[in-house]
């Protein structure tokens, strides 16, 4: 690895970056406990907005940092690309897109649909700290849903990929990229990082094939939405849907 390749604020980016990840994982439990506790019961809504805080004030950050030293916000990824290898990103994050809009609607209109979607929520994986339960919960997911989609593409894709790519080989920076951004849910436990693989590995690849950040952006703000209203959705229809199954059973 060349370290010498680095600008002194390609490292300072990277060191916000995993100093994020630390407060994140820092104050984790803290979190959970605020959640639990009946007396702050706009806990989850505190830990959003921080987020959304947090994410904007890095990603605006790290982008100052990429300008000051020397390199452009298209170098960034932050450029419309062009050409066979944008056109098949594209096309991918459509593919993936309708898959997901296919699954909500399924969801909305079938109790078994919901039934699976449940089961899949139940397994291992702790989803705590973002799943919202409230209506302005609820509301509030989605525009951290938004945030992440552009921040951490941003940051995760954009900056830590391009910064890598000046000591290793592309292939290289782009797993070590993948793989801190998963460190950086964590709170999800084992489980919920296992399950972050697919679509990390799917937002690095149509990123560096579309050699554009913005695909990655989109599918990353519609996975995280489609989440988002696939726990409403799940939340919504638990009685009624738990009153229909014991209709069901009964003779």
């Amino acid at each position: 690895m060349d370290f010498s390749s680095l600008a002194i604020e390609h490292t300072i980016g990277i060191g916000l970056i995993l100093a994020l990840l630390a407060w994140n994982a820092l104050t984790e439990e803290a979190g959970k406990a605020a959640i639990r506790d009946p007396a702050q019961p706009d806990a989850r809504l505190r830990i959003y907005n921080k987020a959304m805080i947090s994410l904007w004030l890095l990603a605006i950050a790290c982008m100052v940092l990429w300008l000051r030293s020397g390199t452009t916000l298209p170098e960034l990824g932050l450029r419309a690309g062009g050409g066979w290898r944008t056109l098949l990103s594209w096309a991918i994050v459509g593919a993936i897109s309708a898959y997901m809009v296919a699954s909500l609607l399924q969801a909305r209109f079938s109790r078994t649909a919901r039934t699976r979607l449940r089961e899949q929520l139940s397994q291992p994986g702790d989803y705590g700290l973002i799943h919202p339960e409230t209506p302005r919960e609820h509301r509030r997911f989605i525009w951290l849903a938004v945030t992440a989609g552009i921040t951490e593409e941003i940051l995760f894709r954009g900056f830590l990929i391009g910064v890598l790519s000046l000591i290793v080989p592309l292939w290289l920076a782009a797993l070590l990229a993948a793989g801190i951004f998963i460190l950086g849910h964590a709170y999800q436990g084992v489980q919920g990082m296992v399950g972050l693989l697919p679509i990390t590995g799917i937002l690095t690849l149509v990123y560096v094939v579309g050699d554009s950040i913005w695909p990655a952006i989109a599918l990353h703000i519609v996975v995280d939405v489609v989440a988002g209203l696939l726990f409403r959705i799940s939340d919504q229809f638990a009685d009624a849907d738990a009153e229909a199954g014991i209709a069901a059973a009964s003779p």
